[in-house]
């Protein structure tokens, strides 16, 4: 494959179409179903339309946006795919950000007992967070991500002019997942983030530190794939993060997920100086900078008293207590550690 970096699993490529046609191979044209959302279908098609000479029945576009990411969209893909002759000799290729992957992924995953799937995430988001670790699934009843599967797609693509039909705010949202990686693992990557100028975009640079990125969570899924102990470290800064994210959309008012993530990570580095002695000069480092990169917090997190019950709700949870990775220090977390709903509060004030 004409591949910048690759795995098993997933591909930094510079000849998408090449890619697509090896990895489709095994499959006739009509057996091949692609799903894009609305704005992948207009920015992203052109650019992946040619590769075989698809169908056009074949092709399914859904509503964007995150509010679409629920249990009637996954039936109509079943339902539409369904009653176009899908088999399991056939291929679904979900072409889309992470709310496209995730639905896609899950939809592929139930229908028929498992369909295989390729997924072309489109942001920088579904880059560095969907690309790895097969977790798919939808909202349900107010709650993020509630329903799901883990199930390993075929491949994964990544194709970085995808990245050129993004605004400033997409960039951002994917960038918090990449601040993380840093933060839980390897402090030198933290570093080349707060260096790397967004503006002027680079995307050699950005290549590197997306598969930096993506390494350090494969390593993590690789040695924990059911999320069993280590892997619960990808959750730092999201057990606040998804509640803010959820009590925004349950509002009417949805916040990206990255900044969603971005915030929670400073109230749970502020948790982390009380819980693990983090030090206070990483905490004001952390704040700084996703402070310049994403504003202040909105009120609605600061008073976070209404963000608890969402937390209840969080997966994590072991014995009804509220489960938080934190950081003992830059590149360094332990996971399952526990608080207080009256640290949770100060903590989030302290964002």
């Amino acid at each position: 494959m004409n591949s910048i970096f690759r795995n098993s699993e997933v591909s930094l490529t510079r000849d998408l179409h090449a890619n697509l046609a090896e990895l489709s191979a095994g499959y006739s044209a009509g057996k091949i179903f692609l799903l894009f959302d609305e704005n992948t279908w207009k920015h992203c098609w052109p650019l992946v339309e040619g590769f075989r000479q698809i169908p056009h029945e074949n092709l399914l576009v859904l509503a964007s946006g995150e509010e679409q990411k629920n249990i009637e969209q996954v039936m109509r893909v079943w339902d539409y795919f369904g009653g176009r002759g899908i088999d399991r000799s056939s291929l679904i290729i979900n072409v889309g950000g992470g709310m496209l992957t995730d639905l896609g992924g899950f939809a592929a995953g139930t229908l028929k007992r498992g369909m295989p799937f390729i997924n072309i995430p489109t942001t920088l988001l579904a880059m560095v967070d969907a690309s790895v670790g097969g977790k798919s699934g939808i909202n349900f009843r107010g709650l993020k991500n509630e329903v799901g599967t883990i199930r390993q797609p075929l491949h994964v693509l990544l194709y970085l002019p995808f990245l050129k039909t993004l605004d400033k705010e997409n960039l951002l949202s994917g960038y918090a997942e990449m601040l993380k990686a840093g933060l839980i693992a390897d402090a030198s990557l933290w570093n080349d983030l707060m260096e790397f100028d967004l503006s002027r975009y680079d995307e050699e640079a950005m290549g590197r530190l997306i598969w930096r990125s993506i390494e350090i969570k494969k390593e993590i899924v690789d040695s924990d794939p059911e999320e069993k102990g280590l892997r619960k470290s990808l959750n730092f800064g999201h057990t606040i993060g998804h509640a803010f994210e959820s009590e925004s959309l349950h509002a009417g008012n949805p916040v990206p997920h990255g900044y969603a993530v971005a915030w929670g990570m400073i109230a749970e580095a502020a948790l982390s100086v009380e819980k693990l002695g983090l030090a206070v000069e990483s905490l004001r480092v952390m704040r700084d900078e996703i402070h310049r990169l994403y504003g202040r917090p909105p009120e609605g997190f600061r008073e976070a008293g209404q963000l608890i019950p969402w937390m209840k709700f969080d997966k994590k949870n072991t014995d009804h207590r509220i489960n938080f990775t934190l950081l003992e220090q830059i590149g360094k977390c332990r996971i399952n550690c526990t608080a207080t709903e009256e640290e949770i509060i100060r903590c989030c004030r302290d964002a």
